[in-house]
């Protein structure tokens, strides 16, 4: 499986990738850096630790890369509370946490903000989707 995985990754960037499956979690380390993907599992450990997380949300899966232009992550949650509740958490404890909000587009079912702190920065989608389930990304990147 990883080999496989490692030189079809190799010969589409034409640089030695390395693949490292473990659980649900599988690592690729190439000459310009890292990239992880987790399905569950734990938060990533370039998750900014300041970052408002819902409180009652499950970790979906989480993305991760590092390289030469800096660091960056992307974290998907789920839960069963409504829109509202999910959106007014945010809208309040990313400016309460020190984020600084740049930008905010809301539709029907659909919030997405664009956030700063420091070197910090990236956006949040919040969407209600089948079932009533909430799901909440997070891609940050850091320089």
């Amino acid at each position: 499986g990883e080999g496989i995985a490692g030189r079809f990754l190799s010969g589409l960037s034409g640089k030695n990738v390395k693949v490292d499956s473990g659980g649900d979690k599988v690592t690729l380390t190439g000459e310009g850096g890292e990239v992880s993907f987790e399905a569950g599992g734990d938060l990533p450990e370039s998750f900014p630790k300041d970052f408002p997380i819902y409180t009652g949300s499950k970790l979906v899966n989480s993305f991760s890369a590092s390289g030469e232009e800096g660091d960056g992550v992307s974290v998907v949650w789920e839960t069963g509370d409504s829109f509202d509740k999910v959106t007014d958490f945010y809208k309040k404890k990313l400016q309460e946490d020190g984020w600084k909000v740049e930008s905010t587009f809301e539709q029907k079912d659909s919030f997405t903000s664009s956030f700063k702190k420091g070197e910090v920065g990236g956006f949040i989608g919040v969407t209600l989707g089948e079932g009533n389930k909430v799901t909440i990304s997070v891609t940050i990147g850091v320089k």
